[in-house]
């Protein structure tokens, strides 16, 4: 439906990428991390923080490499995904590269334990406002309203920690001043963290805080 058909073409098979000292196995259908800017940008922030010790949530995982990098650098790892292949594929990494992640089923956060909290969570969340109409399309669609940001926030606070950042990657082709006025209406703040302008689109990462 969304995808481009030569990203269809393309991730209807197995693959192979490497980041660091990871190797890593995207299965068919699943978000290719190493596709997408808003990806790179996540990692490249993680690497300039200091997570040793601290709760880590890739949340909306696909390949969770995040996860996975985050416990090659001491963190206490979670990845989370809405769908049980994405999980799976979180897991067979962890597993490939002997790390330990955690692993949860969930939309958002309406399977995790309410007294999980985190230090930090990240996300490279759905961009498009259209609903999803194949499993894939989770990784793309936010529903027409934003129904997934609308739940994000609103769920957030019992999962975040006092003191923790949710890091968010967003598009200029998504409306992100309406994904911000949701954030300050559950109260949250925002600041900017940077921008990179790839092809055509500036991507942005933002912080979330209490």
């Amino acid at each position: 439906m969304l995808c481009q058909p030569l990203y269809k073409l393309y991730s209807a098979s197995l693959r192979e990428w490497k980041y660091g000292t990871l190797d890593l196995l995207v299965m068919p259908g699943i978000f290719h991390p190493g596709l997408f800017i808003t990806s790179t940008m996540l990692l490249e922030t993680l690497e300039s923080m200091d997570v040793q010790g601290r709760r880590f949530l890739e949340l909306g995982c696909g390949t969770g490499t995040q996860a996975c990098r985050a416990a090659q650098l001491g963190a206490i790892a979670y990845a989370s995904d809405i769908t049980p292949r994405a999980c799976a594929n979180a897991q067979y990494n962890a597993d490939r590269n002997g790390l330990e992640v955690n692993i949860i089923t969930a939309d958002i956060f309406n399977k995790f334990p309410e007294n999980l909290m985190f230090d930090y969570i990240f996300v490279n969340p759905p961009f498009l406002a259209e609903y999803p109409e194949e499993e894939r399309d989770f990784a793309f669609c936010a529903g027409e309203e934003y129904e997934y940001f609308i739940g994000l926030f609103q769920d957030l606070k019992k999962h975040l920690a006092s003191g923790g950042q949710l890091i968010m990657a967003l598009a200029q082709s998504c409306d992100v001043e309406q994904i911000l006025a949701m954030a300050e209406h559950e109260c949250f703040k925002y600041e900017r963290l940077s921008s990179k302008r790839h092809w055509s689109e500036t991507n942005y990462l933002y912080s979330f805080s209490v």
